[in-house]
C-alpha cells in the first residue's frame, strides 16, 4: 500500500501541460481502444450552420455540381473519459471545391463536449461545376483541449470521406390533350431532370382536380387505378403512366391543372414528397360517329400568329367498306383560318382502316390560351346507301416562344468583370420562370458562376442580364468560347432548354493610382503628343513658307529700284546702313 500511495504522488507531481503538449495521434491510435479524442461519425450536406433545437436532428440535403455556396457538416464524437472543448477543425478541400480561406475551410465548436458527446463542425463550402457527382475523401485536422489542461492545445488529424450527392428534380408532362364529356386514358410523363436517381417512385394521381365554374363541381375526376409504382428513373430519363380521367363536358375549351403526387426516395435513402403540377388541355366535346378523326403528331396545338400544319387521320370504325368518300372541313372560329386543303376525294375506305389528310390553318393571336373546333363533314357510300356524317376534332390554340441571345460580352461593373449580355423573346407570349447559366467559358473563368433567375421574358422586350465572373489572374485580351444555358417554362408550365454559342472580345482592366485604366490613358497621351508634334511641324512649315515669300517681294523690289545687289538688298531688309563707296 505504501508503494502504490508513493506511485500516486509522484503522478500527482507531474504538470497537467505536459499530458496537453503530447503530439497528436496517429491513425493507427485512433483505431485503438486507448485513444482518447475526437473520431469521425459521418459528413453529409444541410442547410444550416448552427445545430438545431435540441431534441431534433439536422435536415439532410442534396447537393449538385455547380451549386456553389454550400454545408457539409461533420459530425464527431469525443472518445474519451475527459470534457473537452475549444475545438477548431481545418479542413483540406478537394478539386472542385473552394471557401473563402481558398482550399481550406474552418469551422470550430466552443462549447464543452462531456465524455462520449457527439458534436458538429459546420464547414461552409462552395461546390463548383467542375465536381462530380460521386464519394470524395479528404482530411480534417483538429485542435482541441480538456477542460482540465492547460498549456498547448491537443490535436487529431482524421480522414472524412463525404458524397456530392446530386439533386432529384421531378417534373410531369401531358402528351397530348383530352376530351370532355367523356373519360379517356391520359399519358403523362413523369421525368428526373435532376443529377442524381430517385428511387421507389410512386405518383398517386388525385381522384378529382379542378372546379367546374358553371356546377361547382370536380372539373377532372380519376378513375381506377390512381396509384403508379414507377421504381427507379435515373437522372435525365423518364417513365410514363397513363391513368383514366373523366373531363365533365362543360369543361371545354379550357386549361385544367392536375397535381400528382409523387414519393420518392433521394440520394440519402430518404422519403421525400413532391406535389407536381400537370397542366390538361381539355378540348370541346366531340360527337360519336362511325367515322371519326384524330390528329397526327403534334396537330392538336395550333401556334397563333403563324401558319401551321394541320394533319388528321380520318378512321373507318366500322365492320363494312365506306365508298366514294368525300371530306370537307370547316373552321368554327373566324380567328381561325384554313389557307390549305378544305376538301379532300378519298374514294374507298376499308373497314378498321384510316387516311391521313392535312391542310395549312393560320389562327389570330386573340386565340392563344383557348380551345377551337373544326367540324370535318364525311359523305359517303355504305351498303349502297349515300350517306353524310358530321365529326368535330378539338385543338388548343398556343403562343410562340422564340428566345435570341445578342450583345454577348465582357463588361466591367464596379472592378469586376462581368458576362453581359441581351435576351429577346421574338414570340408572342411570355417565357415564364426564364434563368440564364453560364456552362462553358474555356480559360475565360476560373470557376462557372451559379444559374441567374431573370424571371418572365415579356415578348419583343430585351431583357438585360449581368453575370459577375472570375477571371483568372494573367488572363490576356482576346476572343474567348462561351456557351449559355437558358430555361424557361410555356404557358403549360412546361420545361424548355435553349443553349447559345458566342465568341465574346476581352480585354483586361488595369487600374492606376489614381484609378483610372491605364490603357485609356496611355491611349490619351499618346494621341495628344502625336496631336501636339503634328501642330508644330504645321507651324513650323508656315513660318517657312511666309518667310520665303517675303524675301521674294524684297528681291522684286529691289530690281525696281536700281538693281542693288543681293548683299544691299539684304542689308537693307536686315536694317543695316549701307557703305558709302
Amino acid at each position: 500500500m505504501k508503494l502504490l500511495a508513493a506511485i500516486i504522488a509522484a503522478m500527482m507531481l507531474i504538470p497537467v501541460s505536459a499530458y496537453a503538449q503530447q503530439p497528436g495521434p496517429s491513425r493507427f491510435d485512433i483505431i485503438q481502444a486507448n485513444y482518447s479524442g475526437p473520431v469521425f461519425l459521418d459528413a453529409f450536406w444541410t442547410d444550416r450552420t448552427t445545430p438545431p433545437a435540441t431534441g431534433t436532428s439536422l435536415q439532410k440535403v442534396e447537393v449538385a455540381p455547380g451549386d456553389g455556396a454550400s454545408v457539409l457538416a461533420v459530425t464527431l464524437a469525443n472518445r474519451g473519459f475527459s470534457e473537452i472543448t475549444a475545438v477548431r477543425g481545418t479542413l483540406s478541400l478537394p478539386t472542385g471545391f473552394s471557401s473563402s480561406g481558398g482550399n481550406e475551410a474552418e469551422a470550430s465548436n466552443s462549447g464543452i463536449v462531456s465524455a462520449g458527446g457527439v458534436f458538429t463542425l459546420f464547414f461552409q463550402v462552395s461546390v463548383s461545376e467542375r465536381t462530380r457527382v460521386g464519394d470524395y475523401s479528404t482530411s480534417l485536422h483538429v485542435e482541441y483541449s480538456r477542460t482540465l489542461e492547460t498549456g498547448t492545445p491537443r490535436t487529431a488529424d482524421l480522414n472524412i470521406p463525404f458524397k456530392v450527392t446530386g439533386k432529384v428534380i421531378i417534373d410531369a408532362s401531358a402528351q397530348g390533350g383530352v376530351a370532355s364529356g367523356g373519360s379517356s386514358r391520359v399519358p403523362i410523363e413523369i421525368t428526373n431532370t435532376g443529377s442524381a436517381p430517385a428511387t421507389g417512385v410512386v405518383v398517386t394521381v388525385p381522384g378529382s382536380s379542378g372546379v367546374n365554374t358553371t356546377t361547382q363541381q370536380a372539373a377532372i375526376v380519376a378513375l381506377g387505378q390512381k396509384t403508379f409504382e414507377l421504381g427507379v428513373i435515373p437522372p435525365g430519363e423518364s417513365k410514363t403512366i397513363e391513368p383514366t380521367l373523366y373531363v365533365a363536358e362543360t369543361s371545354g375549351e379550357a386549361l385544367q391543372a392536375v397535381a400528382l403526387n409523387v414519393t420518392y426516395g433521394n440520394a440519402y435513402g430518404e422519403r421525400k414528397t413532391s406535389n407536381v403540377p400537370v397542366g390538361l388541355v381539355v378540348l370541346p366535346e366531340t360527337a360519336s360517329s362511325p367515322v371519326s378523326v384524330s390528329p397526327v403528331g403534334e396537330s392538336s396545338i395550333i401556334t397563333a400568329g403563324k401558319i401551321t400544319d394541320l394533319s388528321v387521320s380520318l378512321i373507318n370504325n366500322r365492320d363494312q367498306e365506306l365508298s366514294d368518300v368525300v371530306v370537307s372541313v370547316s373552321s368554327q372560329s373566324d380567328s381561325i383560318k384554313i389557307l390549305g386543303f378544305t376538301s379532300w376525294s378519298i374514294g374507298d375506305l376499308q373497314a378498321g382502316s384510316s387516311q391521313e389528310i392535312s391542310t395549312r390553318v393560320f389562327a389570330s393571336e386573340d386565340m392563344i390560351g383557348r380551345a377551337t373546333t373544326f367540324v370535318f363533314t364525311v359523305q359517303h357510300v355504305s351498303a349502297g346507301q349515300p350517306q353524310v356524317e358530321t365529326v368535330s376534332l378539338g385543338t388548343y390554340v398556343d403562343g410562340e416562344i422564340s428566345i435570341k441571345a445578342y450583345e454577348v460580352g465582357v463588361t466591367y461593373i464596379g472592378g469586376r468583370p462581368n458576362l453581359t449580355g441581351n435576351l429577346l423573346n421574338e414570340g408572342n407570349v411570355l417565357a415564364l420562370f426564364t434563368t440564364v447559366q453560364v456552362v462553358s467559358a474555356g480559360d475565360l473563368v476560373e470557376s462557372l458562376p451559379p444559374q441567374q433567375y431573370l424571371g418572365d421574358l415579356t415578348e419583343n422586350s430585351p431583357l438585360p442580364f449581368s453575370i459577375p465572373i472570375d477571371v483568372p489572374e494573367g488572363t490576356g485580351a482576346g476572343t474567348y468560347p462561351v456557351e449559355l444555358k437558358i430555361q424557361y417554362r410555356d404557358t403549360l408550365r412546361q420545361l424548355h432548354t435553349l443553349d447559345v454559342s458566342a465568341n465574346v472580345d476581352f480585354v483586361p482592366e488595369v487600374v492606376t493610382e489614381n484609378g483610372s485604366q491605364q490603357a485609356g490613358s496611355q491611349a490619351m497621351a499618346s494621341t495628344v503628343a502625336g496631336g501636339v508634334a503634328a501642330a508644330a511641324v504645321i507651324a513650323f512649315v508656315i513660318f517657312r513658307m511666309r518667310k520665303k515669300a517675303k524675301l521674294k517681294r524684297t528681291l522684286q523690289f529691289s530690281k525696281q529700284n536700281g538693281g542693288q545687289d543681293i548683299e544691299s538688298v539684304l542689308d537693307t531688309h536686315l536694317g543695316k546702313p549701307e557703305e558709302k563707296k
